[in-house]
């Protein structure tokens, strides 16, 4: 086996505020920012995980990867970046470092420890089931390998994707599921007929990636079950709240009317309807069971989302909240396993391998004989 490789997970926290900052006039500000709703976020900037400096993590991602390869998708045409992890153990393991900051906040940087294997694994090795993770917004494949390590150890294969206009997929806009659904709907066909789609299927997704999975449950029934971490319930709302959480200075004088007309512009852009992305109906139609898990202190997206679609969403399913001890739930949630791992877990071992009656009832027994949660060891740079 060859020496472990830290690898820092890879989520950007914050819209490009600084230059954002720097624009003369509201007008300006409200054109770029209208732009940025839907431009692909990896051609307004390089994503964290191709810059140079993290060349060598990259490389040592990609020696992971059971396979790697490009899904033509489309219309609007595009190739996304997929991956494979296939089941095992890979030793992983995490810490979270914290550094001290001159204005008394703490800045956190997740770091990953796992083994590459000597010999790449077969992607087709049998698996208990497939699933799906999706990535959050600004973010790529390689940020949710934490969640794909976890899940090969406990016997299910994982298929990574980079969403279009994210990581080192192509695409000049997005379109918060109205181009996604289908997306996805191209790479399970593709993955199918590789042999990698085996068994039932499963999908795991971080806010803009957990909205876009209930929109994908809610039209391929091939989709079994559904992890929702953090996620909205309708996604013009979900730029709003997302816009006063991240950068309120910004946007702290504009009306509803503003941001109802910057949404309309930024969907004529980009060639799509908001129309097409009701997350509300697709909870409401999937027969696929699913569990929402929300930050108590989540400053971005409010916990309240999560019961708007619990309210909406046909049983079986659960909604679980969770206490992180650092700040805003939402930009740590989804680095973590703990406190959330063992009900994930749970969820698609009794919904994917075990499904039928009492589902509700099982998982709660289960859930509740979880040893007491522990928060990740901290350590000092």
């Amino acid at each position: 086996m060859e020496p472990q490789s830290k690898h820092s997970i890879h989520t950007a926290l914050f819209l490009s505020t600084a230059a954002l900052a720097l624009l003369p006039s509201s007008g300006c500000m409200t054109a770029i920012l209208t732009k940025a709703v839907v431009e692909a976020p990896n051609i307004r900037t390089t994503p964290d995980v191709l810059k140079p400096k993290n060349h060598d993590i990259l490389v040592r991602d990609d020696e992971t990867y059971a396979l790697a390869w490009g899904v033509p998708v489309g219309p609007p045409q595009a190739i996304l970046s997929a991956a494979v992890i296939a089941p095992g153990d890979y030793g992983y393991s995490m810490t979270i470092s914290q550094r001290p900051l001159a204005d008394g906040r703490v800045t956190l940087k997740p770091i990953s420890n796992w083994t590459i294997p000597t010999n790449r694994p077969d992607p087709r090795t049998p698996a208990k089931a497939t699933i799906l993770i999706l990535h959050g917004y600004e973010d790529s494949k390689e940020g949710m390998l934490h969640w794909a390590f976890f899940l090969a150890k406990l016997g299910y294969r994982s298929i990574l994707v980079d969403l279009r206009g994210h990581g080192r997929s192509t695409g000049n806009w997005i379109g918060y599921g109205a181009f996604e659904v289908r997306d996805l709907e191209q790479v399970l066909d593709d993955a199918e007929k590789r042999g990698l789609a085996t068994g039932p299927i499963g999908v795991l997704g971080s806010s803009y990636g957990a909205s876009i999975a209930l929109e994908l449950a809610g039209k391929d029934p091939r989709i079994a079950s559904v992890v929702a971490l953090e996620p909205f319930s309708d996604a013009r709302n979900g730029v709003v709240e997302f816009a006063h959480g991240v950068i309120p200075g910004m946007v702290k004088s504009w009306t509803d009317e503003d941001f109802s007309n910057a949404l309309d512009r930024a969907a004529k852009m980009a060639h799509f309807s908001w129309s097409n992305t009701d997350i509300l109906s697709a909870v409401e139609r999937t027969n696929a069971p699913i569990l929402y898990i929300r930050g108590k202190n989540d400053r971005w997206i409010p916990p309240t989302e999560s019961d708007i679609l619990d309210a909406h969403t046909r049983p079986p399913h659960l909604t679980f909240t969770a206490t992180l001890p650092w700040g805003n739930d939402h930009v740590i949630l989804s680095w973590l396993l703990d406190p959330i791992a063992g009900p994930v877990s749970i969820w698609f071992d009794e919904t994917l391998l075990n499904p039928g009656p009492d589902l509700l009832a099982r998982v709660m027994m289960r859930t509740n004989r979880l040893p007491p949660i522990t928060a990740p060891s901290i350590t000092e740079p």
